[in-house]
């Protein structure tokens, strides 16, 4: 479904942030992205989604396809409606409009049928009903990871690519997220790439996994070839 082919990324026209990039994402697959803090995991994340021009980033070589389409050069919102939805770390939503207003406002680009795609949320996410008069600021954490996940399930993604999801959350908070993102898979059939520094639980689901260091793909493998031991060897390398 998505295929990364020879990808560098630069930032300022200067600094290197990934080098020669070979990255697959299968249909109906999950993709977990692990690595370091800094080895490039949102970077290529961002390169697919078409948001590396809002940081002064730049594909400087290689290329990005999509179902055999390429991506280069087009803005973030068509690549959205081609299919491809990133949730970025940060929990980035509208703080100052209510719950509602912004599932409501991830469908603006894609109107059609958004009534039964809130209904789709809300089933997954029940405690979003109760809190849809509520204004998105006075969340915790958590109910906000659930939300910006909702907000890019209104767009009824075809790719589902969650940036570090886990980051800042409590153990069980950080299971119910990852129990929701194992059933989305099972459920829909959603192709999900999920990228993390490094969680356990995540590795349970993954059916295949890529570790990025320093910008560059230092392992490829299943899941079952992958321990502790070795993810830290590779992360202190």
């Amino acid at each position: 479904m998505l295929k990364v082919s020879g990808m560098s990324v630069r930032y300022d026209s200067v600094i290197v942030a990934l080098n020669g990039i070979d990255f697959e994402a299968a249909e109906g697959r999950v993709v977990a992205l692990l690595g370091p803090n800094g080895a490039g995991k949102s970077t290529l994340l961002k390169a697919v989604a078409g948001m590396l021009p809002f940081e002064q980033g730049d594909i400087s070589d290689g290329r990005v396809a999509f179902n055999g389409a390429s991506l280069s050069g087009k803005p973030p919102a068509a690549i959205t409606r081609s299919g491809i939805a990133l949730v970025q770390d940060g929990r980035q939503c509208f703080r100052n409009l209510t719950v509602g207003e912004n599932l409501r406002a991830a469908s603006f680009r894609h109107p059609n049928g958004s009534s039964a795609r809130l209904d789709l949320v809300l089933s997954y996410f029940p405690i979003l009903e109760e809190f849809l008069d509520r204004q998105a600021g006075l969340l915790s954490g958590g109910q906000l990871q659930m939300l910006v996940i909702g907000m890019a399930l209104m767009l009824q993604p075809r790719l589902l690519m969650l940036d570090e999801p886990s980051l800042g959350l409590s153990p069980v908070m950080v299971q119910s997220v990852f129990e929701i993102v194992e059933r989305l898979h099972r459920d829909l059939g959603m192709t999900v790439i999920v990228a993390e520094q490094t969680v356990p639980r995540l590795m349970q689901i993954a059916d295949d996994v890529y570790v990025l260091s320093r910008g560059r793909v230092a392992l490829h493998a299943p899941p079952g070839d992958i321990n502790e031991e070795r993810l830290q060897r590779l992360y202190l390398s």
